[in-house]
């Protein structure tokens, strides 16, 4: 992706050129197409170019609008080009920039236009009349964008990394963040680890002006209130098919090849199966590259039979990564954190390796299929939602499938998913999380031993003193936010959905694209699909009878039948396992010995190395180790 920073002096102050630019060498991968710079009394800004786009349309330079005293940046990709050129009735608007048509939209009246703009994009807006400077973020957080507002002054970048580089930003680290991340790496938005540094949320924008606090607005959220009902299930999959057939086409205005992660799962598999489809039919869309990886010593995670079932297709070549090759923490440049946050795969070393190969077959945009789980798989049962339907025998078999996959008896099984959904959406919200708090603080707080709410996914190992001075909540923001659905089933789709964990990787995953100089583009995170999803019944979706039902019905027709049927959902893990018993066992030991994490408190080290040495001799199973040593791996590099 391209990149953006600025400095606003509210005191008059002149920017110093010498600063701005230290901010945009911070990230200057971003920038492989150049950077461009305006400076200007007391504001500057820089854009740091890299346009995938074929006809130079994605473009990221500043814009003036000297006649409304207006300076505009963006890095964005703007997917209802025409319903905005259309609104603005400016001559060429047809021809634009992404970046000229939301900053045409931006200055129509009313202020709905950050609402109006469909697409993956972070922008900043310097109104000098009014000495107030607006950002923004898109709907589906697919772009970063950081501020900080201190006195005299404020900046805002890409990267809280950009931020630091500024003179007289102190570098403090956020123990509740750290928290957040222990606790199962669900960071919320809007969570730093760095103190003083804010981040705009998904859906919002923010308002700055000198002498008053940051007003924040949400410009988009889902209405629990939409609902869908069709006579036919069929009509569900037409219409998630025309979503996702716009959604993949949004995302393919650019040079050609397009690189695509490619498993054998139903997530990437629709993607790339539509990519090809649309390339076989409609001129301009350009040709696909796969790169996926193949498993020798791990037959088990192997998925090349259904990669290339796709793949030969649709004539997309595979680039074949070798899982043997790619261990977790072997090699230390390939496990590498960024500065803004120690959020990491343990698969990491794979996906540069297919980056490094994708960039060098000349691939500027890698797609990936990373919300194609929680948009319509993820295990959201509803069975009241069947019986309400009149849909019986298909909630009996429902029940039948859920008490062998969960290895529960029929009583068990009956009430768990269908006498507890259905006493759970007879009481009021209110009252819901009222009684979930009383339990909470009946079970006891973490000072007495005694996890609760988040801090409850923390590893044994972590500190319990440490997790009751973060003060972490006993519900977490977006199990808040989904209080407002009616039906419990809405509410775990909704949670899925806008899941902290999946946010944080999709940020990780554009950073780490990036540092290759190609961008990326996920079409499952494309907010009309969320909506959709959402307002969809969700026993529709997806169901243990038929996992990720609505999905696989949506691209019949598209994907080779034999690919649907043979679509699964393999975990890699046991490569991440092997790694840490055998080939990186001594990287670990290294990381749990003498610990910045148990330095500053997190951790038990003592507690920390007895599990390990007796899950690397098998005397014990697995359990929640990467959230500690990818913070380790951190804290060494950049708090030593």
């Amino acid at each position: 992706m391209s990149g953006i920073c600025g400095i606003i002096h509210f005191d008059g102050t002149p920017v110093e050129r010498g600063e701005l630019e230290g901010m945009a060498r911070r990230a200057a991968y971003r920038g492989p197409q150049g950077i461009h710079y305006h400076c200007e009394g007391p504001v500057g800004m820089a854009c740091l170019e890299l346009d995938t786009t074929a006809d130079a349309t994605g473009a990221c330079r500043p814009l003036i609008d000297g006649e409304r005293r207006l300076l505009f940046v963006a890095d964005a990709r703007l997917d209802n080009r025409g319903e905005c050129a259309a609104a603005i009735r400016s001559p060429g608007a047809e021809r634009a920039t992404d970046a000229e048509l939301m900053l045409g939209m931006l200055c129509l009246p009313g202020g709905e236009a950050p609402g109006r703009l469909l697409g993956d994009f972070a922008y900043a807006l310097w109104d000098e009349r009014s000495g107030e400077l607006r950002l923004a973020r898109d709907a589906m957080g697919m772009r970063a964008l950081y501020y900080r507002v201190e006195p005299r002054r404020v900046l805002f970048a890409t990267e809280a990394a950009q931020i630091l580089a500024a003179g007289g930003v102190p570098r403090r680290l956020n123990e509740r963040t750290v928290a957040w991340h222990l606790s199962g790496m669900q960071t919320p938005p809007g969570c730093l680890f760095y103190e003083g540094i804010e981040e705009v949320r998904p859906g919002e924008e923010v308002r700055i002006a000198a002498g008053r606090a940051p007003e924040v607005t949400a410009f988009w959220s889902p209405d629990p209130e939409r609902r869908l009902r069709y006579r036919d299930e069929r009509e569900y999959a037409d219409e998630l098919r025309e979503l996702l057939t716009e959604a993949v086409r949004c995302r393919l205005r650019t040079t050609s090849p397009v690189g695509i992660s490619l498993s054998g799962g139903v997530d990437s598999s629709t993607v790339a199966s539509v990519a090809g489809w649309l390339h076989g039919r409609e001129p301009g869309v350009p040709a696909m590259r796969a790169y996926s990886w193949v498993f020798t010593d791990l037959p088990e995670c192997d998925e090349s039979d259904n990669i290339h079932r796709v793949a030969d297709h649709f004539g997309i070549p595979v680039t074949a990564i070798p899982a043997e090759e790619t261990y977790p923490l072997v090699d230390e440049a390939a496990n590498r954190p960024h500065e803004d946050d120690p959020f990491t795969s343990m698969f990491q070393p794979f996906m540069h390796r297919a980056l490094a190969a994708a960039a060098g077959d000349g691939v500027a945009l890698m797609c990936y299929g990373f919300r194609g789980d929680v948009m319509c798989g993820g295990n959201v049962n509803d069975v009241p939602g069947m019986l309400r339907a009149g849909h019986w025998r298909q909630a009996r078999e429902e029940l039948g499938a859920l008490s062998r996959v969960m290895s529960l008896s029929p009583a068990a099984t009956l009430r768990r998913y269908l006498m507890e959904p259905v006493l759970v959406d007879l009481l009021p919200s209110r009252v819901r999380v009222a009684g979930r708090r009383a339990l909470q603080r009946r079970e006891g707080s973490p000072q007495a031993g005694v996890r609760t709410g988040p801090a409850a996914r923390a590893a044994a190992h972590v500190r319990d003193d440490f997790l009751a001075r973060a003060g972490l909540p006993l519900l977490e923001p977006v199990r808040e936010a989904a209080r407002v659905w009616p039906r419990i089933a809405a509410r775990h789709r909704y949670i899925h959905v806008f899941s902290p964990l999946v946010l944080r990787g999709v940020m990780y995953a554009e950073r780490v694209a990036a540092a290759h100089g190609l961008a990326i583009a996920d079409p499952w995170s494309d907010r009309r699909i969320a909506d959709f999803i959402l307002a969809c019944p969700q026993h529709c979706v997806d169901t243990a009878v038929e996992v990720k039902r609505l999905a696989r019905r949506s691209v019949e027709g598209i994907m080779p039948s034999d690919a649907i049927r043979a679509a699964s959902k393999v975990s890699p893990e046991p490569l991440y396992l092997e790694a840490l018993r055998r080939q990186a066992h001594d990287t670990v030991t290294d990381l749990i010995t003498d610990s910045r994490c148990a330095d500053l408190g997190f951790i038990d080290e003592a507690r920390l190395r007895d599990r390990f040495a007796r899950f690397a001799s098998g005397e014990a199973p697995t359990f929640d180790l990467w959230p500690t040593l990818c913070l380790e791996l951190w804290l060494r590099r950049y708090w030593s």
